[in-house]
This record gives C-alpha cells, structure tokens and sequence, in this order.
C-alpha cells in the first residue's frame, strides 16, 4: 500500500511547528518576564519632565532597563537623584538592574526616566507612550499618565 503524501506532509509540517514550539518555550522559560506598573508622569513645569515606575521581574535571570524612548521629548534619559551634603545632584546612568524575582522602583529621589525637551503640552490625565528597552527582555511599550505636580 502506498502511503498518503497529504497526511505524511501534514505530519512533517505539524513535527517541524512543534519543534519550533518546544524550542521557543524552552528559550523562554529562563527568560526574565518584565512587568511594569504605576507608569506616571508630573505635569512638566517646564521643558523638562520625569517618570516614576515600577519594575518586576517575574523571571529567574537579571534583567537591566537599558534605554528609554517617546515622541513626547527631544531625549529620554535614565537618571538617578542623590543627596550630598544636604544637596540633590541629578546625573545620567546608563541602566538600572532588575533582579530575577525582584524590582527596581523608580521614583522621586531615586532613579527615574527624564523627558529632556518636552515637546507636546503635557496635561494632568493626558496619557503618552514610553518605549522601555532591556538587556534580556526587549523592547516594552507601555502608557504614561500625567499627574498632578506635586510641590
């Protein structure tokens, strides 16, 4: 009897997707899974503006915010507040680690996102897009709120 080489293709083909499948999955299970909440922005109060989150990693490897990005500013920088002898210094750093299990919050007087030349009119609950870039995870869009500035 001669074999069917419709049901023989589609079982090849169906061989090769599960293949495929099996080695995304195991590619991704020690992957870092990145979740990120209370994304918000202070209604700037000038050309420069901020953003405050929270990072999560729910993966079993380090992870590390890299580079952030919006159309809403000329740059978007990663910063990092620090109190010296009663004085706040703000510089620019080149990541901020999120550790497998664990979080980075990034807030006032810590770390934060900075909005250097923001171009639009920013309003108390105008929402804009961020893109946040991470070593292992990738890239992530997620959604701003502007809030009240708070004194």
């Amino acid at each position: 009897m001669r074999p069917n080489l419709s049901s023989t293709r589609l079982r090849h083909g169906a061989a090769v997707i599960a293949c495929a499948l099996l080695s995304a999955c195991a590619g991704a299970a020690g992957s870092p899974a990145i979740t990120v909440s209370d994304v918000h922005a202070p209604a700037p109060a000038g050309p420069n503006g901020a953003v405050y989150l929270t990072l999560r990693n729910n993966g079993d490897g380090d992870d590390r915010l890299v580079a952030a990005a919006s159309a809403v500013a000329d740059r978007v920088e990663i910063h990092e507040s620090t109190m010296r002898e009663g004085t706040v210094s703000m510089r620019q750093v080149d990541g901020v680690d999120v550790p497998a299990g664990g979080e980075a919050v990034l807030e006032t007087g810590g770390s934060h996102i900075m909005l250097v030349g923001v171009r639009d009119d920013l309003a108390e609950h105008d929402t804009f897009e961020l893109t946040l870039s991470f070593a292992t995870s990738g890239d992530q869009t997620v959604a701003a709120e502007v809030v009240p500035l708070v004194p």
